[in-house]
């Protein structure tokens, strides 16, 4: 069962990844393509010694500032995957918290009380058998069933005291098992605020990959007009759009790597 479990668990991770995976991504990167690059080469040759330099120290700036977004972004869809596996597995060990002690004195305390039922029944039948036959004055029978009824009742009072006890643990048990729940539970949700920050991100992702997506357009229309000036420009925005988005990544990844803390922690506290 617990094997099963395992497997189901991994492959609901791997769907919920494959899912966001497939989802659009908050921001995608520019891609300078050989005949861009080529574009850009004949561009730069128009400008005199000190903007050429310029500009190619800018395209080259760009070209790392992309690669580190594309670095990013992996480091975050690593992160992402595994936060979200390892969330399934702690939520899961956490319903299962002394499962395993409250099922066998549930069983312990239901075999005990089957136990003891013959004896509570003959108890009653006799204690009946004895109501019935007062009004008969036999004083030997009576007698006789009184001293029945009192070995009996000793032993009714012991049956009765093992269930009484065999509830309390059972009690205790569950009681122990939902208070170990809830401090797990609280650690776990720790991951809201940074999970609320990291959408916070996305969000600012996304705006940041409209305001890219439209300077790169404008570098693209620079390079094809020839126009020095223009691509300078452009380059600049680029260049300012992919600090800030690369700033708003490494706050995701150091968001993503807080979340993972918190499940860590969360499952040393099971385990404890």
């Amino acid at each position: 069962m617990n094997k099963l479990k395992t497997v189901s668990l991994a492959l609901l991770a791997f769907l919920l990844a494959m899912l966001a995976a497939a989802g659009p991504a908050a921001a995608s990167g520019i891609v300078l393509t050989p005949s861009i690059q080529a574009s850009f080469e004949l561009t730069a040759a128009t400008a005199d010694t000190s903007a050429r330099t310029r500009l190619k120290g800018q395209y080259s700036d760009l070209s790392a500032l992309a690669t580190l977004y594309d670095n990013h972004e992996a480091q975050i869809r690593r992160l992402h995957d595994s936060n979200t596996q390892a969330l399934l597995v702690v939520k899961e060990k956490i319903k299962e918290i002394d499962q395993s002690t409250v099922t066998q004195l549930t069983a312990s305390l239901n075999s005990t009380k089957q136990r003891y039922q013959p004896l509570f029944d003959q108890y009653t039948a006799l204690n009946r058998r004895i109501t019935l036959l007062k009004g008969l004055k036999d004083k030997t029978l009576n007698s006789v069933l009184k001293s029945q009824a009192d070995a009996m009742k000793i032993l009714v009072q012991l049956a009765r005291q093992d269930i009484r006890d065999k509830e309390a643990q059972l009690k205790a048990a569950k009681n122990a098992r939902t208070q170990k729940m809830t401090a797990a539970r609280k650690i776990l949700s720790g991951i809201e605020s940074p999970q609320a920050s990291i959408k916070s991100q996305k969000s600012v992702a996304v705006s940041l990959n409209k305001r890219i997506s439209a300077d790169f357009s404008e570098f693209k229309t620079a390079i094809r007009k020839q126009n020095t000036s223009l691509t300078a420009s452009s380059l600049s925005s680029l260049l300012s759009g992919y600090r800030e988005m690369n700033a708003c990544k490494q706050r995701i990844i150091e968001l993503e790597q807080k979340v993972a803390a918190v499940i860590s922690s969360t499952g040393r506290q099971i385990a404890a």
